[in-house]
C-alpha cells in the first residue's frame, strides 16, 4: 500500500517531464496539436490564464545580463543533471545487484540522494529551458516528492542494514554536497509539520520570484511602443530603438495593415519581429499556428518578419487601456509582413483563425 500510495504524483511528474522534454524537441509542433485542447483551457480564465505562460524569456533577447546568463545556464544544468544521474545510477544498480552492499563510496560518499539531487538539478535546467509558470509549479512539486521518496528509501535502508546504516546517515547529508560530516552528528530529519511547511513556503516563494522576473524581463526587452496607433514592437534579437521605429513606420504604414488599424482606431496591437526562418517558425509554433498551416507558408526566408497580432483583455467588458505584455491578455494574429529581398517592398500575408488552434495560450517573448 506504501507504494502504490505516491503511484498518482510519481505519474503526474513523469507527464509533466515527458511534456518539457517533448516541447524542446523538433515535435513540438505535433505535441502542440495533440495537447492543445486540455493544456490550453487553462486560458479561459482569469484565475489560471497565467499558467501556461513564460516567466523569462523564452525566444526573445533581453538587454539585461542577468537573463542572458539564465538563458545559457539551462542547458548546462540540464546535461550535468542528467549526466549526474545515470553515474549515479550506475553506481547504485552495481552495488545493490553485483556486490549486493550498502552503497557509501564516492558521490554517494558525500551525500546520500546523489541521484535525486542530479534530477533535481536537471529539472531546474530544464525549467530555464522553458520557464512556464505551470512548469515551475511542477518542479517544485517534484522537489518535494523526492524528500518524501528520499526519507522513505532512508526507512527501508535502515532496516536492512541496521547500525552500518545509522553510521552513514551520521556523516552524510542527504542533498548538501558541501556539508561537513562533524556537522551531521546532531542533525535529526525535521518533523512532517516542518517539512511541509518548509515545502509549502518553497511554493509561495518560488511563484512570487517568478512574477518578480517576469516584470523585471518586461522591462529588458528590445521594445518600442507607440502610442497612436497603440502598438508595441518587440524584437527577439538585439535591436536599436532607432531601427525598431523605422522598421515600424515602414511597416505600419502599409496596406492593408494602415486599413486595419484605422478599423479599430481604440485598439492595441502587438509587432514580433523575428529574424530568420527558423525563429519565425519556432514563433508561430508559439502562437499556435497549425503545423500544416506553417509548411503551406511561401518560402520563410532568412530575413526579419513582423508578426502583428490584436490584443484583447480576457475578460469581455474590461476597460481601460490593455498591457500587451500582461497575463490577462488574448492575442490574435492578424499578419505576416516580411521585405521582398532585392526585389524591394513588402509581402503581407492575412493571418486566419482556422490557420491556428483555438484557445491557444499565445506568448510574448
Amino acid at each position: 500500500m506504501v507504494r502504490w500510495r505516491w503511484a498518482a504524483p510519481i505519474l503526474i511528474y513523469a507527464a509533466s517531464t515527458l511534456e518539457i522534454l517533448i516541447m524542446i524537441s523538433p515535435f513540438a509542433a505535433y505535441f502542440y496539436g495533440v495537447y492543445t485542447p486540455v493544456f490550453h483551457a487553462l486560458t479561459q480564465t482569469t484565475a489560471t490564464a497565467w499558467l501556461p505562460q513564460f516567466f523569462l524569456p523564452h525566444l526573445a533577447r533581453t538587454k539585461s545580463l542577468l537573463f542572458q546568463m539564465l538563458w545559457y545556464l539551462g542547458p548546462i544544468l540540464a546535461v550535468v543533471g542528467l549526466v549526474g544521474f545515470f553515474v549515479c545510477a550506475g553506481q547504485l544498480y552495481y552495488g545493490k545487484f553485483v556486490r549486493k552492499t550498502l552503497v557509501n563510496q564516492w558521490v554517494y560518499r558525500r551525500v546520500r540522494h546523489p541521484q535525486y539531487l542530479s534530477l533535481g538539478m536537471a529539472g531546474l535546467g530544464f525549467l530555464l529551458m522553458w520557464p512556464r509558470f505551470i512548469i515551475l509549479l511542477t518542479y517544485v512539486m517534484m522537489v518535494g516528492l523526492y524528500y518524501v521518496l528520499a526519507r522513505h528509501e532512508e526507512e527501508t535502508l535502515r532496516a536492512r542494514f541496521g547500525a552500518e546504516y545509522e553510521q552513514y546517515l551520521g556523516r552524510t547529508a542527504m542533498f548538501n554536497l558541501f556539508r561537513r560530516p562533524d556537522s551531521m552528528k546532531s542533525w535529526q530529519p525535521p518533523s512532517r509539520r516542518r517539512a511541509l511547511a518548509a515545502w509549502l513556503a518553497l511554493v509561495v516563494i518560488s511563484v512570487g520570484l517568478a512574477f518578480l522576473l517576469r516584470m523585471e524581463a518586461t522591462t529588458q526587452l528590445y521594445a518600442v511602443r507607440w502610442e497612436s496607433p497603440n502598438v508595441t514592437a518587440v524584437a527577439f534579437a538585439p535591436r536599436t530603438d532607432e531601427w525598431m521605429t523605422n522598421a515600424m513606420q515602414t511597416v505600419l504604414t502599409a496596406e492593408p495593415l494602415r486599413a486595419a488599424l484605422q478599423q479599430t482606431p481604440d485598439g492595441t496591437f502587438l509587432m514580433q519581429i523575428a529574424s530568420g526562418g527558423s525563429e519565425l517558425r519556432h514563433l508561430l509554433i508559439d502562437l499556435g499556428m497549425k503545423a500544416a498551416a506553417i509548411h503551406a507558408l511561401p518560402g520563410l526566408g532568412q530575413g526579419d518578419a513582423f508578426v502583428i497580432s490584436r490584443v484583447t483583455p480576457l475578460e469581455a467588458g474590461k476597460s481601460g487601456r490593455i498591457d500587451p505584455f500582461g497575463l490577462d491578455a488574448q492575442r490574435e494574429p492578424l499578419f505576416i509582413v516580411r521585405a521582398r529581398g532585392l526585389m524591394g517592398g513588402l509581402d503581407i500575408q492575412p493571418l486566419t483563425p482556422d490557420q491556428f488552434y483555438p484557445y491557444f495560450a499565445r506568448v510574448v517573448f
